[in-house]
């Protein structure tokens, strides 16, 4: 396992086209397209069809920015066939390779919901934490009215569409949701709790060890956790990687969190889960659901 104490940025799970510029384990040169798994400030996990060695360097060209930089790979994660998945860190992460701005982390953030985010102003792409009011607005019209400083002016910020963001190496899965307006009355914000909760009806991904992706619905969110369904039944103490609001294709960002309580209902289990505060989230090879070896980049 690699990992490293803090994490000073969020990791957005998207598929990048790259170019990978270096030197194999073989000492054979190579300049060939891979993509990207998960991105942050200070680095990403790429798939190349390369072996290469942990420690070594290589440049990264981020064919959608037209942006490269050096990175050191950090290590091997896992593969399949011929794809090598390795965790890497950008050498200069001021330059910021993916044209994306990250908020920094301090360790005291607890957002209702994080989301990448395009600006339609300036097409600027943007990691948002949402707040309660944010979240519903969200969640009614798919887009929230935001300040951007590239614009200098309020501009409307919504997901890229799975078109811009994709890489040819891979397809999405094509998982669909319905989407409901809510409207915050009193009855819907729960008293006598650590965190208000929210009554939400948006599409959630479950990431778990060993078991295959599933896509859910969103009960209620809150700063520290969240109510879904499933006709499986998680293991109570059980532990959970979380995307909410979440949208195939798009790029999204998974949570840490714990299984607390498990009911059934009809045919179904309603699970509360408590996000973990911990160093980082488990970075999955979505293109094989057996492999999930996780690594935990900053």
């Amino acid at each position: 396992m690699l990992t490293i104490n803090s994490r000073r940025s969020d990791r957005v799970y998207l598929d990048f086209p790259i170019q990978g510029i270096g030197t194999d384990i073989d000492g054979s040169s190579f300049d060939e397209e891979g993509r990207t798994i998960a991105i942050s400030r200070n680095g990403a996990v790429i798939v190349l069809n390369r072996k290469l060695v942990g420690g070594q360097e290589l440049t990264i060209r981020c064919l959608g920015t037209n942006r490269e930089a050096k990175v050191r790979v950090v290590g091997l994660i896992g593969g399949r066939g011929s794809e090598f998945v390795y965790g890497t860190m950008l050498l200069e992460p001021s330059m910021n390779l993916w044209n994306v701005k990250f908020p920094r982390l301090t360790g005291a953030e607890k957002p209702l919901a994080r989301m990448l985010l395009l600006c339609s102003g300036c097409s600027g792409r943007q990691v948002v934490h949402l707040d309660e009011i944010e979240i519903q607005v969200f969640d009614a019209t798919q887009r929230i009215q935001r300040f951007c400083k590239s614009c200098s002016a309020m501009t409307s910020w919504n997901q890229e569409s799975k078109g811009t963001l994709r890489a040819p190496l891979s397809q999405g899965d094509a998982h669909t949701s319905k989407r409901k307006s809510q409207t915050l009355h009193p009855s819907s914000v729960h008293g006598k709790r650590e965190h208000n909760r929210i009554k939400t009806n948006m599409s959630a991904c479950i990431r778990q060890s060993g078991f295959s992706e599933e896509i859910v619905i969103s009960e209620d969110l809150s700063r520290g956790g969240l109510c879904f369904r499933s006709p499986k039944r998680y293991l109570e103490g059980s532990e959970i990687d979380i995307a909410v609001p979440y949208s195939t294709g798009s790029g999204n960002i998974f949570v840490h969190a714990r299984v607390i309580r498990v009911e059934k209902i009809g045919d179904q289990f309603k699970h509360g889960a408590a996000y973990v505060t911990a160093v980082g989230n488990s970075l999955g090879y979505e293109g094989s659901p057996g492999v999930r070896t996780p690594c935990h980049l900053n």
